[in-house]
């Protein structure tokens, strides 16, 4: 007890802390500002319904399409560059991700797992890591939200959740194409068109199409770490009166590209176990004898039904069908000699559903819903290598996962006065899984098994409006997230299998701060009480293993943004987290704790902008920067898994007319040629070598954007 007091005091002070930060901030900026392109009022949707994202009381950060695209952001990933506090990691060169906010993250690569933070889609999950990272195109923004929001979002938003919203059609027509062209064979080419076909019709169609040379180079097989994409999108939008609304959305996308390790020895070591070293120490060159490989196909279908009741009543309907099929493959080993491949495939099947309504009152605003989903999923998990199981033999393991989700949820914002709200809130869910496992080479012949769980999240919350765009908020919250299951590499106990879902219980304050239309402060401390926490592990014996333990995090984050004059834009962005796990076996950690993986204590991202006019229309220069501390890859801390702080810094020139119909730009990424690695595993035990992904080198590019 005395330790979760400890904890939140050091979270209350982190909050003084950044309170105070706004107030010398606003000291410092008292001359004459005016707007830039950073400073929009960002409309986000984090409680269901359209609101200025200062006025809610969420640690969130937004960004509209057009600051995506300044920004250079092209993968759903991209986001952790300037988001405090967020991070996207895991294996296979960038193939298998999920995203981390505030240290709440899951690394487990199965296809089958469920992330503690939810990634949504136009108001639909998306319930694979399989489908985590992806080219994000025709977007009109994105949210992510820190913190629980299992009351309005669902069962795995434990930590938090990001969402993409993409252009919706209007009855204003509007057509742009726009590329991308870079070294390493970089090319990406994004379209789209829409605008009104009746009075009452409107459609929006776009595609994005994209591949490079692999960054890379084999000497055996083809290129790895590559990409090679396209996607589709079509929407239609009927709206038969101004009171009721069907949008339909279609989507497909492709993927026939490949992920890709680094190969690396431990200090001291001349060789691996099979006698291969890296003759050249070049980590962007490679001499795999198993090509790797990273192919999807995901189709998605959503219908959207906006309909007012009556005054201040809507009703929402959100229909959505995924239809995904990935198979990944990797040359684990790295090297040129036959010891391990590692090959899954995922074959996924998901039907969700959400019924709403919102009310809306002088004094209050409340939603109440139902949501539905129904997910079936095959999965299969190949194993070879002349080393370890025979020349031609193969290990293979396969397993099927049918998952059902009930919930029903309601949330109520009450103004108690014009400055205070108080906002409370619950969701019952009801999930049901049903697993087997056919195994027989680990002794699991015909493993079978239900997890049935039903749990509650809530949430309690004071917000007040110190003056106007001064706003505060304290609330506690609990977040949830489904149990599950294992699928083993090596032979376990089969009480291993299965692991519970967790609890995280949310204390959390925050201040939002607009002191003028040049100036912004957001700030916000958190500690997070953890029950049954889900910790995954994988040794250097490549046994792999997610488990059930406790933990308490704590931290904040500050974001400040200022435009101190005419044309100019400064974003900066501070991050501090700190964790503890504990409650791991003592097989594995004979203290029983350890810091969660994934997770630096301190960092830190920044962007510097001028634009000016010039030549009748407008140049724009922008320097932006991301720190990130000391942090490891692993839940068990071993020389392999721990990578020091390190610093990105990109850069960007631009012009665009002065009639908005064309721009270009020519931009740098990682200027500084910084060597860093996103990822890494370590292999000590099983190939006396190690698995190591590295960040981007240095790379240039340009860009051309027309409106048709």
């Amino acid at each position: 007890m005395k330790g979760n007091t400890n904890r939140a005091m050091k979270a209350v002070n982190l909050s003084g802390a950044v309170s105070a930060a706004a107030l010398a901030t606003a000291l410092i900026s008292s001359h004459a500002y005016a707007q830039g392109v950073f400073d929009d009022t960002i409309v986000v949707t984090a409680q269901k319904r359209n609101q200025d994202m200062q006025d809610v009381g969420i640690a969130i950060t937004a960004y509209s399409g057009d600051q995506l695209r300044e920004l250079g952001f092209s993968a759903s990933t991209d986001l952790i560059v300037q988001t405090p506090g967020l991070e996207a990691s895991g294996y296979g060169g960038g193939a298998l991700q999920s995203f981390n906010i505030r240290g709440v993250g899951q690394n487990d690569f199965a296809a089958h797992q469920e992330a503690p933070i939810a990634l949504y889609v136009d108001e639909t999950y998306q319930i694979s890591n399989v489908t985590t990272r992806f080219n994000i195109f025709d977007i009109e923004r994105a949210e992510v939200l820190r913190g629980p929001q299992g009351t309005l979002f669902g069962r795995n938003s434990t930590g938090g959740l990001v969402h993409y919203i993409t252009a919706k059609p209007t009855q204003e027509y509007e057509a742009y194409v726009d590329v991308t062209l870079g070294e390493q064979g970089r090319r990406r080419i994004e379209a789209a068109v829409g605008g009104g076909i009746t009075d009452t019709t409107a459609f929006r169609l776009a595609i994005v199409d994209g591949k490079d040379n692999g960054l890379i180079e084999q000497a055996n097989v083809p290129n790895s770490m590559r990409e090679n994409f396209t996607a589709y999108r079509a929407q239609f939008l009927y709206e038969p009166s101004d009171d009721l609304s069907f949008l339909v959305k279609g989507q497909y996308g492709t993927q026939d590209g490949a992920g890709g390790y680094s190969f690396t020895l431990p200090a001291g070591s001349p060789t691996d176990f099979f006698g291969y070293y890296d003759v050249d120490g070049d980590v962007w060159t490679g001499e795999d004898d198993f090509p790797s490989y990273l192919k999807s196909d995901v189709y998605d279908v959503t219908g959207t039904i906006k309909w007012n009741l009556a005054d201040g009543v809507t009703l929402t309907s959100v229909t959505n069908f995924q239809d995904i099929e990935s198979a990944y493959a990797e040359d684990t080993d790295t090297s040129p000699n036959s010891v391990y491949n590692y090959v899954q495939s995922a074959d996924i099947r998901q039907i969700s559903q959400e019924i709403r309504l919102n009310f809306e009152g002088e004094r209050y605003n409340a939603v109440a819903g139902f949501y539905f989903l129904d997910a079936n999923g095959v999965f299969t998990i190949a194993e070879s290598g002349d080393a370890y199981f025979g020349v031609g033999g193969v290990y293979s393991i396969d397993a099927t996962l049918d998952t059902r989700a009930l919930a029903g949820f309601a949330q109520i914002e009450y103004k108690l006065t014009d400055a205070l709200s108080i906002t409370a809130g619950g969701r019952y869910n009801d999930d049901k899984k049903d697993f087997t496992l056919y195994a027989p080479d680990f002794g699991f012949a015909g493993y079978a098994d239900t997890l049935k769980e039903d749990k509650f999240s809530w949430k309690a919350q004071l917000d007040y409006t110190i003056t106007d765009g001064v706003l505060v908020y304290a609330g506690v919250s609990r977040g949830i997230k489904s149990g599950g299951f294992n699928i083993p590499l090596t032979p376990v106990d089969t009480a291993d299998l299965p692991f519970s879902g967790e609890t995280l219980t949310s204390y959390e304050g925050g201040i939002k701060a607009t002191l003028s239309q040049y100036l912004r402060v957001n700030g916000s401390a958190f500690y997070y009480d953890y029950k049954d926490y889900q910790a995954y592990n994988i040794d250097p014996y490549f046994n792999t293993l997610l488990f059930n333990a406790d933990a308490e995090f704590y931290g904040g984050e500050v974001e400040i943004m200022a435009t101190p004059f005419d044309g100019l834009d400064m974003l900066v962005g501070i991050s501090y987290i700190d964790t503890e796990v504990t409650n791991i076996p003592t097989a594995l950690v004979p203290s029983g704790k350890e810091d969660a993986p994934l997770v630096a204590k301190v960092s830190v991202n920044g962007l510097v902008r001028y634009a000016r006019p010039a030549f009748g229309g407008t140049m724009s220069g922008q320097i932006d920067f991301n720190y990130k501390g000391d942090h490891k890859f692993n839940l068990v801390t071993t020389p392999a898994v721990l990578q020091d702080g390190y610093g990105v810094m990109n850069a960007r020139i631009g012009y665009a007319s002065g009639d908005g119909h064309w721009s270009i730009a020519v931009f740098g990424k990682n200027l500084t040629d910084t060597t860093y690695r996103s990822f890494g595993v370590d292999g000590t035990g099983f190939f006396g070598s190690n698995e190591d992904i590295f960040g981007p080198r240095r790379w240039f590019g340009g860009n051309i954007r027309v409106s048709l």
